[in-house]
This record gives C-alpha cells, sequence and structure tokens, in this order.
C-alpha cells in the first residue's frame, strides 16, 4: 500500500527533526485568529477544507477504493450521526465525513482493506491507496497542498 501525508505545510518549513517551523492555523477553531500577520478568514478555512476532502476522493478514487468502514468513532461532544462504529461508507458518504472530523465535530479513521484515510492533530491527513496515484497528486499541488510518503501514525490503533 502506498500511505501519504497530505498537507498544507510545505515541508520546506520542517526542521532536522521533521517539527513545522511556522505559526500557522490548526483548527477551525482558528478563523479570526492572526497568524504571521495574515488573518484565518472563513473563506481561506473552507478553501483550505474543500481541498483537503477533494485530495483524499482523488486519491480513493484513482487507487480504485470504493467504500471505507468509520472505526475508532469519538463522538464526545454526543453530535447526531448518520452512521456508526462500523458502519460502511460508499465514497459518496466519505468525504463529509472527512469535513466533520476536520471540523472537529468527531473523531474516527475511516479504513478499508484496500485503502484509509486518517485525519491527525493539527490538519494533517493520511491516505492510504493500494497502487501509486498520479493524477491525485498533480491534483493536490494545484490545490495548494503538499503530499509526502509517509506512514500513518494511526494505522496500529485498535
Amino acid at each position: 500500500m502506498k500511505e501519504y501525508r497530505v498537507t498544507k505545510y510545505n515541508p520546506a518549513f520542517r526542521d532536522s527533526t521533521g517539527a513545522y517551523t511556522r505559526d500557522e492555523w490548526i483548527s477551525v477553531k482558528d478563523i479570526g485568529r492572526s497568524f504571521a500577520g495574515v488573518v484565518l478568514t472563513r473563506e481561506e478555512y473552507d478553501r483550505v477544507e474543500r481541498a483537503y476532502v477533494s485530495a483524499a476522493l482523488t486519491f480513493l478514487r484513482e487507487g480504485g477504493v470504493t467504500s471505507l468502514t468509520v472505526s475508532g468513532l469519538e463522538n464526545t461532544q454526543r453530535r447526531r450521526l448518520e452512521f456508526q462504529e462500523g458502519t460502511l461508507l460508499p465514497l459518496d458518504q466519505v468525504g463529509d465525513v472527512i469535513k466533520r472530523v476536520l471540523r472537529e465535530e468527531f473523531w474516527c479513521r475511516l479504513q478499508g482493506v484496500d485503502g484509509f484515510v486518517h485525519i491527525g492533530w493539527d490538519f494533517y491527513m493520511y491516505v492510504g491507496v493500494p497502487c501509486p496515484c498520479p493524477e491525485a497528486l498533480a491534483q493536490a499541488a494545484e490545490l495548494g497542498l503538499y503530499v509526502e510518503e509517509f506512514s500513518s501514525p494511526y494505522n496500529d490503533e485498535g
């Protein structure tokens, strides 16, 4: 399986340990706050969120992944959800789940035999697909995202 870390963070700004060194927003809760002299607007947040969802779905489609299962569901805010732990979601529902996880409404991993999407802290997204996806790589770059080969730290959670 090919695993990628897909983020808004330019790898050129990582230190020798891999830590990101620039002042950046990391959450929907940061809308209205200033980072490196620039205020995060709702419009900019929405643009980046759409880019993440689009990139994830493009990787999954190009990789031939047709559905993912909800795993490790944490719904501490007791949101009303249309699914539960173990629900198999077709791709047309996966994008909405990714968006809602990015907005911190709840958390889960989206797992499949042939692929996955994991959303981590600070707007880190990990995507696994069964084969290289050159079109998805190109689209992510066009959307202003950075893709690095990187194993998901959420793979071993049960």
